[in-house]
This record gives structure tokens, sequence and C-alpha cells, in this order.
């Protein structure tokens, strides 16, 4: 599912379109994706124009002039595309944005994924609960260890632990994992200040990789002119590369596993317990 470097690509990219373009009307092709009536999304939003666009985590936060928030959560399978109705021809949506210039933004969340409509405070509230953000400056070496240290659960459990340290999914703790060199099964309460250090700077360094890079949506462009999306991808090192050469020692090969229910990707000659 997108996450935090697909969510920042998404917020730069959408920047550069659709701030002060005056939103004609909403679509809601999918009742269920929508927190609101269609009637009541439209009298709402309907006018209105988005100044401002924020990311929190794995959630895109649009701001519109008179003070609502547009919400968004992409589950897996989901994405967005913004163009003409002819260049989204054979995509689902969810919600469709229409806007003066005869430009749409499409929103498909899948099956989990949600667009909301909410107030600020409404939106706040929702949000309160996450961490601190993966790449905010703000979030020191120190404070990232404080907040691990001792955790009774496995890296990866701990890593996609919304309310520890907000953004990183599936796909990128086992990037991060790999980086690190340790296992996404490792114990995060036996892991030393050393471990943890080096987990923190493979945060660091995998999330402005993929974000410099476009995250991980291959064949799933934004635009139609889009050659940026998705151009992590390629760069992975581990996540679903089951059976291929590991990047670091070729004769061994990427192992799938489960890590408290979910599936995890690693280097078994290279990533350790501590």
């Amino acid at each position: 599912m997108p996450e935090l470097p697909e969510l920042e690509n998404y917020k730069v990219q959408l920047s550069n379109y659709i701030l002060n373009v005056p939103i004609t009307q909403i679509e809601v092709k999918r009742a269920k994706a929508v927190n609101l009536e269609s009637e009541q999304v439209n009298r709402q939003i309907v006018g209105e124009r988005i100044a401002f666009i924020e990311r929190r985590g794995k959630y895109l936060n649009l701001h519109t002039n008179n003070g609502q928030r547009l919400l968004l959560s992409i589950a897996a399978g989901g994405s967005l595309f913004y163009g003409k109705t002819n260049e989204n021809a054979d995509r689902v949506a969810d919600v469709e944005i229409q806007f003066e210039d005869h430009n749409s933004l499409y929103f498909t969340g899948a099956r989990q994924g949600m667009f909301y409509v909410y107030t600020a405070k409404e939106a706040s509230a929702k949000l309160k609960d996450l961490g601190p953000e993966a790449t905010d400056r703000k979030l020191t070496e120190e404070q990232f260890i404080k907040l691990y240290k001792g955790r009774r659960s496995s890296l990866k459990t701990a890593l996609t632990n919304q309310n520890l340290v907000a953004g990183i999914g599936s796909y990128y703790a086992d990037e991060i994992a790999f980086t690190a060199g340790l296992l996404p099964s490792a114990k995060v309460q036996e892991l030393e200040d050393d471990a943890l250090s080096r987990l923190y700077v493979a945060m660091q360094t995998v999330l402005e990789e993929a974000i410099q890079t476009g995250g991980h949506l291959a064949g799933q462009p934004l635009t139609v002119t889009d050659s940026l999306t998705g151009g992590f991808h390629e760069l992975r090192r581990v996540y679903e590369r089951e059976g291929e050469p590991s990047v670091r020692s070729a004769k061994d090969l990427i192992v799938k596993t489960e890590v408290s229910g979910k599936k995890a990707y690693y280097c078994p000659a290279t990533q350790f317990e501590k």
C-alpha cells in the first residue's frame, strides 16, 4: 500500500496542479469510501479551492480555503490519478474531484481506503495518535532510540506501528531492516543502542531515497506525463524479491517469511538478530 514516500510524492506533484483551482463537483462513485453522503460532500466543498496539501504519516490532507479538510487514506491496490476523463478511461475510481480547468483528481482508496470530509478539528482528532514523522528533522537519533528502547515486539511490528513513528508500512519496514542489517523478526527489546542507531540511519536513508525516486507504485503514474512515480520499485533490495540473489551476497537468495502475521523479506546471510 502507499506509504510515506508515495504520499510525499503525491503531495509534491499535486501541489503543482490543484492548488487554488475552484472545485466544480465531487462525484462519489463508491459510497462506502466516503464518510458523508454525496450531497453533503458537494454542499460543503463545491466552489471551494485546495489551499494547501499536507502529508501526515500515510494520510494525504487537503486543506480547503473554507477550513475543511479532505483526508485521504489509500489502502493496498489504491492510488491517485490527475488528468482529464479520457486519460483515465481504464481506471476505476471511488471519488472524482472535478476542477474548473476541466481536470479531475481520481481517488481510488481500495477496500480499506477512505475519503474523509472533515472539519479541521475532526481531522486533528483523527491524526492525534500518530507518532512523529519518520522523516521529520525534529526526530533525532536520541529520541528515536528512546521510542524503541525496550519495546517488546518484533522489529517489523515496531517499524509499522504508526503510534511510534508515522509513515512506515510493510514495504519499507523490510527495506529499512535490510539496510540496517537486522532481521524483521529481531526482538526490539534485545537491540542495543548501536543497532537502534543503525536502524535510525537506515530509516532516514531508505525513505529519502524512496522519496527522491518516486516511491514504489510502479505502473501507477499520477499523470500521463509522470515519469517519476514508482521509480524506487526497481531499486528495492528485498521486498517481493523472494528467490532472487541478494544485492550484498549474490550466492545467497532473498527469503520470504511471516512475522506477526505479515509477510517479510530478508537476506539470511547479511541480516541478524542484533
